[in-house]
């Protein structure tokens, strides 16, 4: 990687010489040059009022609100370190104060969608490092599932062009149609200059969100300026705006899966979602069998694993015959735009278990009943009355899950900001496991909320394994967690990044391990839906068509995911007969391993946190070359094309032009450059020792073939 640095910082260096382009830096300021160019950069793109953060070196002097009356934002202070944040047109108060002694801009430590870039090594795989071409997604459809779309974004319609790459979207929420062939429900906006009339998804679950709008970004996007390029930002983009049901996700799925049959062009899905109450929390959930099965189909899913890897709201305890023993912990509440709680257990396969709640605030709980799986399905709706507090809460109790077999009891606790919740759970044998989730008021709620140990010994505190949802814990999708990116020191040195704190844990309770693989997904910057009604904190604007476009920083592992999605449209360009199954396989057996992974494929162990480790997109895309089989490539191509022995091949190939004069055949790059030209007649053969492995075209005159270079 340092080699691929070296090289770009010497083309860079080629192309400053050869422009002439010679700049004299500002003498009185304070600051070093990388910010004094900065600040030349921003004057001349007109972007001066843009807010930038910085660190300055101050006196003992320095006084905080003599700045602030003067505009500038004055943060936190360490020592004599002070941070603040004002625009290039203000930089000159920090050289004209007597109590700024130097300033610089503060560089970024977290990862932005460059550092994306980088960290994942797809910023090699753009530049076609040591490869045949460069990949960039095209031809490949990413589609997103998920709310809050802008499709007028810059960042995915070709920096500011009418839209050439979403080929079509599909509003769900949108009445009045016209609905996609074969559905009855929803708007499908099939050309572009519908989704330009249409602006933006209507007003769901989720507002005037801007969710969807970032993930596609990170994805797909093009970026601006060479700034905050996603991962295929050649690829062609399905937008789906799904009701929050399992059904209508999959249905946007399959309505996704029919328009790439029609474009005849693979596809792969990014699911930036999950839910604990779609069902059992091990894979078998309808929506995760779904997911196998369309995977079966060819289509490749990335779903996020969750943000619940800092919440202690898990609990479990197997449960051994003749020793009876009651699980006790204390659920505690999420206040957080929810009405309420929900306790959701699952225990084993034809072993029953019983569980109740009891509410107050001190070791005598007022207690309801024992519900007992036992007893069959039963759905209870009732309260409990604690001095001058009534709880509402409901019950579903099952003896046998028809999706897994298991025994399920899920308890939803109306709002109760008074009293606390006090779950027990018996069994005479058996692994039982119960998770402590928030219920928000649109029937949605992915967020967990601690197990804690209060009172007394008996109580459990919760712990943050198995908090990986659905449909991340589906056997054939990739699931993806999240880490800091890795960060270049000014020695040259790499800091390599951390895992997110609120990357969901494995394992799976059936006992696979999840996540796959992990890739960035702190603070990420990426574009922002102009029409969202959501608050945030713009990181970058351009305007176009009168319209001021943001990019901005989240984080979670609804970041990381795309990220991988953007490298699965790269393998699936490189090699587009790979099955769901193989990329799964690269992606996971190609991620790198570094001090914070530690050695997971030379122990041959996958981490309950980390998956393989971190992806990688040269080393997977390298990968899917090495497999190319020209048996499986297009065969209706291959049945028309000319006879190239053999065929994968390195070193030497022959060419049998199947004529009888003089034809020229022309060996190219897949990007259309010349890496070979001969006339033959008949027959000839062609050099590639030298060229590096990867997908070529063979032409002679109208006729053309490919060639596979091992």
């Amino acid at each position: 990687m340092k080699k691929a640095l070296l090289l770009v910082f010497g083309l860079c260096c080629l192309v400053s010489v050869s422009t002439a382009q010679t700049t004299k830096l500002a003498a009185g300021m304070k600051c070093d040059a990388a910010t004094q160019v900065k600040i030349m950069k921003q004057r001349q793109a007109k972007q001066s009022g843009e807010e930038l953060s910085f660190l300055a070196k101050v006196t003992k002097d320095f006084d905080a609100e003599v700045f602030r009356t003067q505009g500038i934002r004055v943060g936190s202070r360490a020592g004599d370190i002070v941070t603040l944040r004002l625009t290039a047109d203000q930089t000159h108060l920090l050289d004209e104060s007597a109590d700024v002694l130097i300033y610089s801009e503060a560089r970024p430590i977290q990862p932005l969608l460059d550092k994306t870039r980088y960290d994942t090594r797809t910023d090699s795989v753009h530049s076609g490092l040591g490869l045949s071409q460069a990949y960039t997604g095209e031809g490949v459809l990413i589609g997103v599932t998920d709310w809050g779309f802008d499709y007028t974004h810059p960042n995915y319609n070709n920096n500011g062009e009418d839209n050439r790459r979403i080929l079509k979207a599909w509003d769900q929420f949108r009445m009045g149609g016209p609905a996609p062939a074969g559905f009855d429900y929803g708007t499908e906006h099939a050309d572009r200059h519908d989704l330009i009339a249409a602006k933006c998804d209507t007003f769901g679950l989720y507002g005037y969100g801007t969710h969807g709008t970032h993930v596609t970004g990170i994805a797909a996007g093009r970026g601006i300026e060479g700034r905050y390029q996603g991962q295929a930002p050649y690829a062609n983009i399905l937008m789906a705006s799904f009701y929050l049901n399992e059904a209508a996700w999959i249905d946007a799925v399959n309505w996704m899966k029919n328009v790439a049959k029609e474009e005849g062009k693979r596809l792969v899905v990014n699911c930036s979602w999950g839910m604990y109450t779609l069902g059992p929390i091990d894979g078998t959930s309808p929506a995760s069998q779904a997911l196998n099965r369309l995977s079966d189909s060819g289509i490749v899913f990335c779903v996020s694993a969750g943000n619940n890897g800092n919440d202690k709201f898990h609990i479990s305890r197997t449960f051994v015959a003749g020793e009876p023993d009651t699980l006790f912990s204390v659920a505690e509440y999420y206040n957080y735009r929810e009405i309420g709680s929900g306790l959701v257990m699952w225990g084993e396969p034809g072993k029953s278990f019983k569980a109740t709640v009891a509410f107050g605030n001190d070791s005598t709980p007022t207690a309801y009943r024992w519900l007992n799986t036992a007893d069959g399905t039963t759905y209870i709706d009732d309260f409990v009355v604690v001095g001058d507090d009534t709880v509402w809460f409901d019950a579903t109790v099952e003896q046998a899950n028809p999706w897994n077999n298991r025994p399920h009891i899920l308890i939803n606790i109306k709002k109760n900001a008074r009293l606390n919740t006090h779950l027990m759970i018996t069994a005479d044998e058996g692994t039982v496991h119960a998770w402590n989730l928030c219920n928000l008021a649109n029937g949605a709620g992915n967020m967990g909320a601690e197990f804690a140990r209060k009172y007394s010994v008996k109580y459990t505190a919760g712990d943050d394994e198995y908090s990986v949802g659905e449909p991340a814990c589906a056997e054939k999708c990739i699931a993806v967690a999240a880490h800091k990116a890795d960060k270049v020191k000014p020695s040259g040195e790499i800091d390599y990044g951390y895992l997110a704190a609120f990357s969901s844990h494995g394992p799976i309770i059936d006992g696979r391990h999840k996540p796959d693989v992990s890739a960035p997904g702190v603070a990420v910057v990426s574009s922002i839906n102009y029409y969202t009604t959501e608050a945030y904190t713009p990181k970058m604007t351009y305007t176009f068509a009168s319209r001021d476009y943001t990019w901005a920083e989240m984080s979670g592992t609804s970041m990381s995911g795309p990220a991988v999605t953007g490298i699965v449209a790269l393998l699936l360009q490189a090699n587009p007969a790979l099955t769901p199954a193989e990329v799964r396989e690269i992606i996971m057996s190609t991620a790198r391993n570094d001090i914070r992974t530690g050695p997971l494929h030379e122990r041959d162990s996958i981490s309950n946190v980390w998956g393989w480790g971190k992806v990688d997109a040269m080393a997977a895309i390298n990968e899917a070359l090495a497999r190319v089989d020209i048996d499986r490539i297009d065969e209706e191509w291959l049945s028309k094309s000319l006879q190239v022995f053999p065929n994968p091949a390195s070193g030497q190939v022959t060419v049998y032009t199947g004529r009888h004069t003089p034809e020229e055949v022309v060996l190219y790059t897949m990007d259309g450059r010349v890496a070979d030209r001969q006339q033959m007649t008949g027959e000839g053969t062609l050099d590639i020792s030298k060229l590096a492995r990867g997908v070529y075209i063979v032409r002679c005159g109208a006729r053309t073939t490919k060639l596979v270079v091992r």
